[in-house]
């Protein structure tokens, strides 16, 4: 890959690596400052410019208005940060949800197996 694109673009389920390569890409490219503060003067506006078009092709196009819509790279890098913790929350969400009727299918399961084998003598 290019020097500001990493092997791997972001998409829906591989967010926490991508993070961290993208930390490390803007690091070896001078830009880290533009993920922790939105832009004040115009060299710090012209870098935040830079790190979004590399966020850009850091992206699967389905992220790429995300980034568009973004005042800055901080912006962007904030918004994408919320939009995959919404994701991982919900997954929690569900995972705990499956969890629980698996425990309360499991304890039914017991329960039939007790009456049948209560009715059988075994």
């Amino acid at each position: 890959m290019g020097k500001d694109r990493l092997d791997e673009p972001l998409d829906l389920h591989n967010y926490s690596t991508w993070k961290l390569r993208f930390q490390l890409l803007c690091a070896e490219l001078g830009y880290s400052r533009a993920l922790l503060q939105a832009p004040i003067a115009e060299a710090d506006v012209i870098i935040s410019d830079k790190v979004k078009s590399v966020m850009a092709k850091n992206v699967k196009n389905h992220h790429l208005e995300t980034i568009n819509r973004a005042a800055n790279a901080k912006a962007a890098w904030d918004a994408l940060a919320a939009t995959f913790a919404s994701t991982c929350n919900t997954r929690k969400v569900a995972l705990r949800q499956e969890l629980s009727d698996f425990k309360m299918a499991n304890e039914d399961g017991r329960a039939r197996q007790a009456v049948w084998q209560g009715k059988t003598g075994g």
